[in-house]
């Protein structure tokens, strides 16, 4: 993947359902160019365009968690987790005895379902231990930018059409008869108001008309999932950090602005502050680590979890390198 898939891709983690004309514009190449190198990186499996209903605050608690299990068993459990649809994202640890995920505990849920409560009765687990997330600080336009050649202002500027990128919050709501539309979207994100209305049967009018309401209300998110290690970035790592607690708000809002943090969260337990990391060489976590996060006052203690494997990320199955749409 050369410097052009790289501002392909930046431009659609910006807004990913932005005219192929306007890319190539901020891209220097033709609609045609850019068009034909997102079919490429799509049907590599590099990146997919996903549409998903917000979510609403208070409509569920996020955990971590970080599981020892039996090395014989680890594949299988990997494969159980990933498979589930309360979890999110999955990923092997270095070692591959040690699984980390994420997964939700809906509000007013019993205490006897989700994946949580069945962690204790899994024989192949030997320990967990979950970290409520109480407060995320990255997503949208502050996720990961560690690219070669960062989008100037003003290409961000030219690919939004003038708008400031934002983070909406979610005043609008999916309603029942939106499902069709949004499981259109499931399969391609960027598909077009005259295809979706084809698939539909819908207007073109009332295809425009209800995408648009659904997008302003911010309803529904339009992301970007996409795999790094085909550009080159191949090394990923879990900072766990210890924050004096003064401190924990500062440190959260200076590592989320870092090029290399895709993620990065205040949680519960003795480690209260965790950051998603990805960089090309183990050499760049070295510096990352050492060099920014160390310089940060009020970090006391890192603890450096490099990923070995993901199985699944943004409700997305990795598979063999690939990213595969999980079936409605």
């Amino acid at each position: 993947m050369d410097a052009l898939d790289q501002q392909i891709l930046q431009c659609l983690m910006l807004d990913g359902r932005a005219p192929m004309r306007r890319i190539g514009e901020v891209a220097g190449v033709s609609e045609q160019t850019a068009a034909r190198r997102y079919r490429a990186l799509h049907e590599a499996g590099v990146l997919r365009v996903v549409v998903r209903p917000a979510p609403l605050a208070g409509a569920g608690r996020l955990w971590l968690v970080r599981l020892r299990c039996r090395p014989d068993a680890s594949a299988r459990l990997g494969d159980q987790l990933a498979a589930r649809d309360d979890v999110g994202w999955v990923a092997t640890l270095s070692g591959g005895s040690e699984l980390m995920c994420t997964t939700g505990l809906p509000t007013g849920t019993a205490g006897d379902t989700g994946l949580l409560p069945r962690l204790s009765n899994t024989a192949s687990v030997l320990s967990f231990t979950a970290y409520s997330v109480m407060q995320s600080y990255s997503g949208g336009p502050a996720e990961w930018s560690g690219f070669d050649e960062p989008l100037t202002a003003d290409a961000q500027r030219h690919l939004l059409d003038g708008r400031e990128p934002a983070r909406r919050v979610a005043y609008g709501r999916v309603r029942p008869e939106d499902g069709d539309l949004l499981h259109e979207l499931s399969f391609d994100g960027r598909a077009s108001q005259a295809a979706l209305a084809r698939a539909l049967g819908w207007s073109m009018s009332r295809v425009a008309t209800r995408l648009q309401a659904l997008l302003d209300s911010g309803a529904i998110d339009v992301d970007v999932d996409y795999l790094l290690e085909p550009f080159g970035f191949t090394t990923s790592a879990h900072l766990f950090l210890r924050v004096a607690p003064g401190r924990i708000v500062a440190v959260c809002e200076a590592l989320s602005a870092h090029r290399l943090t895709s993620w990065v969260a205040a949680i519960s337990g003795s480690a209260n502050v965790m950051a998603a990391v990805t960089g090309r060489t183990g050499n760049d976590l070295f510096a990352y680590v050492t060099e920014q996060v160390g310089a940060l006052d009020g970090v006391w203690h890192v603890e450096t979890l490099p990923l070995l494997t993901r199985l699944k990320q943004a409700n997305t199955r990795v598979t063999r390198g690939r990213l595969e749409r999980v079936a409605a």
